[in-house]
């Protein structure tokens, strides 16, 4: 399945507008991820991978990674770098492959609709969850800066705006919470807000 937005089909150009709306080193954001892995957490599934920065990383610590993405163009790169990537649409409800602990950047903003059925489905395949989502960036702003990030960031043509900041993203969290059954913890908070969460039997 292909991606309407252009810097979903080139890697490149993706990395060019990561680095635009970040404005600082682009491994800055995926270190704060990194750093959330634990010499237990053997298997890692990262869902919406986009850029195989996780999945390097995990390959020079000995980690067995999974990434899964709607991008064809994403899946294909990842493939020729010899990861194990899959094509699949997060909207549709099927099973996760099991892993110590899923990842999930930058994109929760887009399954709004559909939050508490993704968490019960991660849920049911990992142990823990790492949740990093920009909170502050162009995304985050007003006026033009805004309007072109999220046109630059949207999946579909007429995509919502909606993105989270710190306190709609804790307000959801919180939401979702006791339903669900996570515990979480915020372990840092700048451009992006990275959250741990820990499922509850």
């Amino acid at each position: 399945m292909k991606c309407n937005n252009v810097i979903y089909r080139h890697l490149w150009l993706y990395r060019v507008i990561m680095r635009l709306l970040y404005w600082e080193p682009y491994g800055k954001r995926f270190r704060h991820v990194c750093q959330q892995l634990r010499k237990t957490d053997s298997f890692v599934l990262e869902l919406c991978f986009a850029d195989v920065v996780v999945a390097d990383y995990c390959r020079r610590h000995s980690r067995a990674w999974t990434g899964i993405d709607q991008s064809d163009a994403f899946v294909a790169y990842a493939r020729r770098h010899r990861f194990d990537a899959r094509q699949a649409d997060l909207l549709r409800p099927d099973k996760l492959p099991l892993c110590d602990v899923c990842i999930m950047m930058g994109s929760l903003y887009q399954f709004r609709g559909e939050l508490e059925d993704l968490f019960f489905r991660i849920k049911a395949c990992s142990a823990r969850f790492i949740l990093s989502e920009p909170v502050n960036n162009w995304t985050c702003s007003t006026g033009l800066r805004r309007i072109m990030a999220v046109w630059l960031t949207r999946t579909e043509p007429y995509a919502d705006p909606f993105r989270f900041t710190e306190l709609s993203l804790v307000q959801t969290l919180n939401a979702m919470q006791h339903d669900i059954g996570f515990e979480y913890r915020i372990v840092h908070t700048a451009r992006d807000m990275v959250v741990e969460i820990i499922w509850l039997k």
